[in-house]
């Protein structure tokens, strides 16, 4: 569950004071950025799966190393692939999951999750 909660009623100030229009102005430039960080993220995913479906031997060792709880070779072995953010990676005997998130500022702007399945 989510819950959202405005200091000071600033929505309902601004709604009050513009009854026509129920949202704020829009502003893109967060919005763009993420879009743009998205961008290289998917780029490095893309790195991944390249990687992945070109290469018999690198599949099968990341595959051992995983269920092997081998965290450390996993790591080294997707941030070998050329990347630029290092994802958080998890995986399970069914597959693996790759996190990839990137930030504008001090705020997450977006993330990109692979969820690969080998079983």
């Amino acid at each position: 569950m989510h819950c959202l909660f405005f200091h000071n009623n600033r929505i309902a100030d601004w709604i009050g004071t513009h009854p026509d229009r129920p949202y704020q102005e829009v502003n893109a430039t967060l919005f763009r950025t993420s879009a743009d960080k998205a961008i290289a993220l998917m780029e490095d995913a893309n790195l991944v799966m390249s990687k992945i479906t070109s290469s018999d031997s690198f599949s099968s060792e990341l595959m051992t190393a995983a269920q092997q709880s081998n965290q450390k070779e996993v790591e080294r072995m997707i941030q070998s692939t050329g990347i630029k953010k290092k994802p958080k990676i998890t995986y399970n005997p069914d597959g693996i999951t790759m996190n990839f998130v990137d930030y504008a500022g001090d705020k997450e702007c977006c993330h990109i999750i692979t969820q690969l399945r080998w079983l």
